[in-house]
């Protein structure tokens, strides 16, 4: 009774139920699922820890199979059964659709559960352990805590979810998935559901989670897309924004990474990207140190950052609930942006405050400087500091939703007041033989530099004309080889320069002392 009244409260909630689903991921539950199968423990009589699955080892894969089949046949709303082709076994389990539902398009989330130690010098496959924690037993523990948490909602699309076997053997687990998602509509004969689980072309997207938890410099996941699938590694980027995951996100669109499953998807055309700690985990990247232990013996749960797992979980659970819920609905609406900014503005970088009404995640961006405003869920309302050109302005603000953009045009015009960004007077002090060079720089467009030299009583010693930068003409120098008007060298002592520049017609003066000596 009580999953009854809980289930009918969140298929009436709102569509952005993000902060409720986002709760729901237990840290404890992700530990408890990768050190199970870490272990893999059998449950004959013998109750053997293999602490391996490699694809090899017929035993240690029944144990893996079984575990995760019990994991996901604990909600009776999966649609649980196996695919075995040639000894490579694959889980699948199948959210259906509302039964009203016309809907043909399929959403996929996969993770493979084999492992291999072949970094080592003596693996033996059938033998030696692969305990596999991180690679991949924190992408399966992933998904089937995302697995478990939407199973209790309805959706107008199909959500599968598939533990993939063979992913070390040249991808097979996935082949024989994609295989039978274009050419059949059961798995091993068995019918599935009255539905067939897949058909050529059903399938919208696919997000694969392999290898997610060895980072503990920072909180860094590295999508992994291609052209065609660059919405989903869009739509991930905007949840972790709008739902203030807190990840690093690196985005890379490359066509041929071939690490992980996606590629299989993408070798049929297929929208996939794979969730990963770094595709080049063997060396150091930004924000990330190179990864000793995947391959190994010692890819144990004691490596694993938890708190890294959890977050990646929390990310795909609220991504993937948007896509089925809001982005593929006939009815949906663009969201909307009110940009109001004065047509002339004295300061430079702008405070730039408006509202927007969306129903979906969105992420706003102004162009062409690429902030990121901050956004008020609850008052819908935005702001971010744009920074400006001096004079005419076109700016753009864009909201950015998975499935494409809407943006607001406005011109304006800066009419900033000259700042000092820079005044150097250097060598000080200086020797009576040597050259001094006034660098200024300012945050306008310079039409004309002067200096004035005075000593301490006042009298006027030297006046020396700039020259722009041939570059950037904010910047201007000149320079004083500490002689008179007259070619007489000054004596040692303390001077005054005047430095002068002329911005819009308008004069603007600095002092600076200058030490000279001998």
């Amino acid at each position: 009774m009580i999953i009854l009244s809980s289930f009918y409260f969140l298929l009436t909630a709102s569509a952005d139920r993000g902060e409720e689903l986002l709760s729901q991921v237990q840290k404890d539950t992700l530990v408890s699922h990768v050190t199970s199968l870490q272990e893999n423990v059998s449950y004959n009589l013998a109750k053997e820890a293999y602490n391996t699955r490699s694809a090899h080892h017929r035993d240690a894969t029944d144990t893996a199979v079984n575990y995760i089949k019990r994991m996901l046949s604990r909600s009776e709303r999966l649609l649980v059964t196996e695919q075995n082709v040639g000894g490579t076994r694959n889980v699948i389990a199948i959210l259906p659709k509302k039964e009203t539902s016309t809907s043909d398009r399929v959403f996929t989330i996969c993770a493979h559960y084999d492992t291999h130690a072949g970094r080592e010098p003596d693996w033996n496959p059938l033998s030696s352990k692969a305990p596999g924690a991180n690679k991949n037993g924190t992408g399966v523990a992933a998904l089937l805590e995302i697995a478990n948490i939407l199973s209790q909602y309805e959706y107008d699309h199909d959500l599968i979810f598939v533990a993939l076997g063979g992913e070390e053997l040249d991808f097979q687990g996935s082949h024989n998935f994609i295989q039978d998602s274009i050419n059949s509509g059961d798995t091993n004969n068995n019918k599935l559901t009255d539905r067939h689980f897949a058909t050529s072309g059903r399938i919208t997207a696919v997000i694969n989670l392999d290898m997610i938890g060895f980072n503990w410099k920072s909180d860094l996941v590295e999508v992994i897309t291609n052209r065609d699938s660059s919405w989903i590694s869009r739509a991930l980027t905007i949840s972790n924004s709008w739902y203030e995951i807190g990840l690093k996100i690196r985005r890379t669109q490359d066509e041929f990474i071939d690490i992980s499953s996606h590629k299989t998807f993408w070798d049929v055309g297929y929208p996939a990207v794979t969730l990963i700690e770094s595709s080049t985990p063997w060396r150091d990247s930004q924000n990330y140190d190179a990864n000793p232990y995947y391959h190994t013996f010692r890819d144990t749960v004691d490596k694993v950052n938890f708190s890294l797992v959890s977050k990646v979980t929390q990310l795909v659970l609220v991504t993937i609930d948007n896509l089925l819920t809001t982005m593929f609905q006939p009815d949906r609406q663009l969201p909307q942006i009110v940009f109001e900014l004065p047509s002339l503005v004295k300061q430079n970088p702008v405070q730039v405050t408006g509202t927007y009404k969306t129903d979906y995640p969105i992420e706003i961006v102004f162009h062409p400087s690429e902030v990121v405003a901050k956004l008020d869920k609850e008052k819908q309302t935005y702001a971010a500091t744009v920074p400006l050109s001096p004079g005419a302005n076109n700016l753009i603000v864009i909201a950015l939703f998975p499935l494409g953009a809407n943006s607001v045009r406005r011109s304006v015009v800066l009419d900033e007041a000259f700042i000092w960004k820079d005044v150097n007077v250097y060598p000080n002090p200086v020797r009576a033989s040597n050259q001094t060079e006034f660098r200024v720089e300012g945050n306008l467009e310079i039409t004309d530099m002067r200096v004035n030299v005075f000593d301490v009583k006042g009298s006027l010693i030297k006046r020396i004309d700039g020259v722009s930068d041939r570059i950037d003409s904010r910047i201007w120098r000149t320079w004083w080889n500490q002689q008179t008007a007259y070619g007489l060298a000054v004596s040692a002592g303390i001077y005054i320069c005047q430095i002068s520049v002329e911005v819009k017609g308008e004069t603007y003066t600095i002092l600076r002392k200058l030490a000279v000596v001998r």
